[in-house]
């Protein structure tokens, strides 16, 4: 059984809640169980924003041995964090737990010293703050989650479940995530490296030629198909076709392409007995060595991979 803690401060965000309780909070007959805790300094009832209120389960203290800690975002961002949360933190970090924030949340873990020469991102409105507080983090705006180490950081509201759903990924694989996914009828499965929003004007639907090149390319995902040939099938050139694509997806096509075969390599480790050396050809990846030098798979993930049982 997983245990999860749920840090929540004065002005915690109601939605961020939410996403947690929604993810972990509820046992499903078909999914992994999990312990969820919800933690406050005192283990006192705390408003929330922009409503309500939320009774704790536990004091600071039930932290102590959670598997996962995940920080909410506040209100007010800059609102002071109080020390023996900082500490929870740090102690949590420092025995090795994953550690994760949504949306503001970042600044928590910035006050507590955990973004300290990491990646991390928020809400793309709160960025140049996050950069003043952990002016020693590598601050990143235009993805939707960072990972680094054991320290996890989301952008705002939405793609806080993207991060959940990444965590899920990870601890659980790619079935587990997907069908999760199904549940809350949401892609099973954004890029973390997509943007968190598009300057450009957002067309009411992708151009047809996107949209028919991206079905072409998810049953080729095999074949030894580039960049080059999906803007053949477009019947575009190529700088022409990386920006349509980049409009219409919120990724670029090489980073779109190799994300679809990592997740088709995923999902054959854990639900075909074929060989990891198999899996890479037929996932395009080409050789196994290739397809942990992606950083998609661990080496570790990889021989995990195929004992893991079908969920």
């Amino acid at each position: 059984m997983q245990i999860v803690g749920l840090l929540i401060l004065p002005g915690s965000r109601a939605f961020d809640t939410a996403v947690a309780t929604e993810i972990w909070g509820i046992q499903r007959p078909d999914f992994d169980r999990f312990e969820m805790r919800i933690c406050s300094p005192g283990g006192v009832s705390l408003p929330m924003h922009p409503f309500g209120s939320i009774d704790a389960t536990h004091d600071l203290s039930g932290l102590d041995d959670c598997d996962l800690v995940i920080a909410t975002g506040r209100s007010d961002p800059h609102a002071e964090v109080p020390q023996d949360a900082i500490n929870a933190l740090q102690a949590a970090h420092a025995r090795g737990a994953a550690v994760a924030s949504l949306c503001s949340g970042a600044f928590t873990l910035a006050a507590a010293g955990l973004l300290r020469g990491r990646k991390a991102t928020t809400h793309w409105t709160l960025l140049d703050g996050l950069v003043e507080v952990a002016p020693d983090s590598d601050i990143q705006g235009d993805v939707l989650y960072t990972e680094d180490g054991t320290v996890f950081t989301s952008a705002g509201v939405v793609g806080s479940l993207d991060l959940c759903l990444h965590l899920i990924r990870k601890d659980f694989g790619a079935q587990a995530a997907t069908k999760l996914a199904r549940r809350l009828v949401m892609p099973p499965a954004r890029d973390g490296g997509q943007r968190q929003y598009v300057d450009a004007s957002v067309p009411e639907r992708p151009p047809a030629s996107i949209a028919s090149t991206v079905d072409w390319a998810m049953a080729r995902l095999g074949e030894p198909i580039g960049i080059g040939d999906l803007a053949g099938h477009a019947g575009m050139s190529g700088r022409t076709f990386h920006r349509a694509f980049l409009a219409a997806t919120g990724s670029t096509p090489g980073r779109w392409l190799s994300v679809q075969r990592i997740r088709l390599a995923q999902r054959l480790l854990e639900t075909t007995p074929l060989t990891v050396a198999r899996v890479a050809q037929r996932s395009g990846m080409g050789t196994a060595s290739a397809l942990t030098a992606t950083g998609g798979l661990s080496a570790g993930q990889v021989s995990r991979f195929p004992r893991r049982p079908c969920r």
